[in-house]
C-alpha cells in the first residue's frame, strides 16, 4: 500500500511534467510551421517590381554635410565630471568630443562619396520597402552569388573594404541595406521584423536571377541570413556568420557552467578556453553592452526623436556602439583603442549617412519589431542540413562554443578563431573575415 502511494506520489508529477513538454512542444511545432508558411505566404503576395540605377551621393550633398558641420561646431557637451575619462556612466565625454571634432574640421565628404561610387547601386520596391542595395556582378558569369547583410548600427560601408577584395577573386556581390538602414526608406507598415526581412532579401536574390547563393551576416544579417536558411534551404548554398545567435538548451547552459569552475573539462581548444573563460567576464560585457538592447526593444521612438535632431547624439549613440564592439572587453575604458580599430573614418562615414537620411530612429525599431514578432520563432528553429560556417573574434558581442552553436546549426563546417577583431569584422579585421568566408565557400565548390 505504501509502495503504490508512493508510485502515485512520484508517477502523478512526473507524469503532468511530461504531459505539459509534450503539449509545449506541440504548441511550439505549430506556431513554427504556421510563422513560415505565413511567410512563405508573404512573400509571394509581393508583386514584381523594376529595378533601378540610384546614386545615394546626390542624398549626402554639400549642404547637407555643412548643416551637420554647423551643428557640431555649436555642440554644448558638458557631463558635470572632472575627469574627462570618466566611463562608468556610459562613453566619456573625450570620446563623443574626439569623434565631433574630427568629423567637423578633419573629415571630407569627398572620402564618403569616392567610396560609394566605386559601386553599383540600385532599388527596387519589394512589399512596402524601397529596398536600397549594391549589386556588382564577378568575372566569371558562373561565379557565386554572395549575399552580404549587415546589422545595427552599421550599414552597407561596412563592407567598403571587403566587397573589392571578393570581386578581386571572381565573386558576385548583392549588399541590401537593411529597411530603415542607410539609404533603404523606413517600412511605411508596422511589423517589418528580421523574419520579414529574410523574406524580402529571399525575393530580391530571386528577382536578380539567383536561385541559389551563399549568405554571409553579422549581427542582425547573420539572424536575418539564418532566417533565410530556415525558411528557404534548398536556395542556400552555405551561410557563414561572423555573430553566433543560438537559443541554448541544458546541455549549452550546462557546458557554461561547468566552464566557469573546470574549462579544460569542456572547452575543446585553447582558443576555446581564451574565449570563455572566466565566464564571469563575459556575463559582466554582456549585461553592460545589452543596455541599448532593452531600450530599442521597448522604447525606440522616445530616444530616436532626438538622435535624429542631434549629430552628437548619433555620435555617442551609433559611434559609441561601433567603438565599444572593437574595444578590448567591450570596455568604455578602452575606447580609444576601440576607435583605433575600426578607424575614426568609419564611424563618421557611418554617422553622416544616417544623418543624411534621417533613418536611425526606423533602424532602431527593429529590436521592437524582432522582440514582438519573432522572438519565439527565432528561439526554436534548427537548420538540420544547409552547411553552416562561424567566424569568432575576441571583441565580438556574443560567443559561443562550436558545441553550443550545434544545438541550431546541425552542420558546422568550420568553426575559425581570430586573434583579433570585433562585432563589425569588416572594418576591423577585412582580411580574416574575407579569408574565413572564401575557404568556406571553396570548401563548399570541392564537396558539391
Amino acid at each position: 500500500m505504501e509502495v503504490n502511494v508512493l508510485a502515485l506520489l512520484v508517477g502523478i508529477p512526473l507524469a503532468a511534467v511530461v504531459i505539459i513538454t509534450l503539449l509545449k512542444k506541440r504548441k511550439v511545432s505549430v506556431m513554427m510551421r504556421e510563422k513560415k508558411q505565413y511567410l512563405m505566404d508573404l512573400a509571394d503576395s509581393w508583386q514584381d517590381s523594376a529595378v533601378v540605377q540610384f546614386n545615394p551621393t546626390t542624398l549626402i550633398t554639400e549642404d547637407v554635410y555643412q548643416d551637420l558641420i554647423d551643428r557640431l561646431r555649436k555642440r554644448v557637451i558638458n557631463n558635470n565630471v572632472k575627469d574627462p575619462e570618466q566611463s562608468q556612466y556610459g562613453m566619456p565625454v573625450n570620446f563623443v568630443e574626439t569623434v565631433s571634432k574630427h568629423l567637423a574640421d578633419f573629415y571630407e565628404l569627398d572620402d564618403l562619396h569616392s567610396v560609394l561610387k566605386q559601386f553599383r547601386h540600385f532599388k527596387t520596391q519589394i512589399g512596402d520597402v524601397n529596398l536600397h542595395f549594391i549589386h556588382m556582378a564577378g568575372g566569371d558569369k558562373n561565379s557565386t552569388p554572395i549575399l552580404l547583410l549587415h546589422g545595427w548600427p552599421s550599414t552597407i560601408w561596412e563592407f567598403n573594404k571587403s566587397i573589392p577584395l571578393l570581386l578581386k577573386q571572381g565573386y558576385t556581390v548583392v549588399a541590401p541595406s537593411l529597411p530603415g538602414f542607410g539609404f533603404t526608406d523606413p517600412p511605411i507598415v508596422s511589423g517589418v521584423s528580421p523574419c520579414v526581412c529574410a523574406c524580402i532579401f529571399h525575393k530580391l536574390m530571386l528577382r536578380l536571377g539567383y536561385n541559389k547563393y551563399v549568405i554571409h551576416g553579422g549581427d542582425w544579417g547573420a539572424i536575418i541570413g539564418a532566417v533565410i536558411t530556415h525558411i528557404y534551404p534548398e536556395h542556400v548554398i552555405g551561410l557563414h556568420n561572423t555573430m553566433n545567435h543560438i537559443h541554448m538548451g541544458w546541455r549549452q547552459i550546462l557546458q557554461l557552467a561547468v566552464g566557469m569552475f573546470a574549462p579544460k573539462l569542456v572547452y575543446t581548444t585553447p582558443q576555446e578556453e581564451a574565449f570563455f573563460y572566466p565566464l564571469s567576464g563575459m556575463e559582466e560585457r554582456m549585461y553592460k553592452k545589452f543596455a541599448f538592447f532593452h531600450i530599442q526593444t521597448v522604447i525606440p521612438d522616445t530616444l530616436g526623436y532626438g538622435i535624429v535632431d542631434s549629430p552628437v547624439g548619433l555620435i555617442s549613440w551609433i559611434g559609441s556602439s561601433l567603438v565599444l564592439n572593437s574595444a578590448p572587453n567591450n570596455k568604455a575604458a578602452e575606447w580609444r583603442r576601440g576607435l583605433l580599430n575600426i578607424g575614426i573614418d568609419n564611424v563618421c562615414a557611418t554617422v553622416l549617412i544616417y544623418w543624411a537620411m534621417r533613418n536611425s530612429q526606423a533602424a532602431m525599431r527593429l529590436h521592437h519589431e524582432f522582440y514582438w514578432n519573432d522572438r519565439e520563432y527565432l528561439e526554436n528553429f534548427t537548420i538540420p542540413k544547409v552547411p553552416v560556417a562561424i567566424s569568432n573574434f575576441p571583441n565580438g558581442m556574443i560567443h559561443l562554443t562550436k558545441f553550443t552553436s550545434w544545438r541550431t546549426f546541425n552542420n558546422i563546417k568550420q568553426f575559425t578563431y581570430h586573434d583579433h577583431g570585433g562585432h563589425f569584422a569588416h572594418l576591423d579585421n577585412t582580411e580574416g573575415v574575407v579569408r574565413d568566408l572564401v575557404s568556406f565557400i571553396e570548401m563548399l565548390a570541392m564537396q558539391s
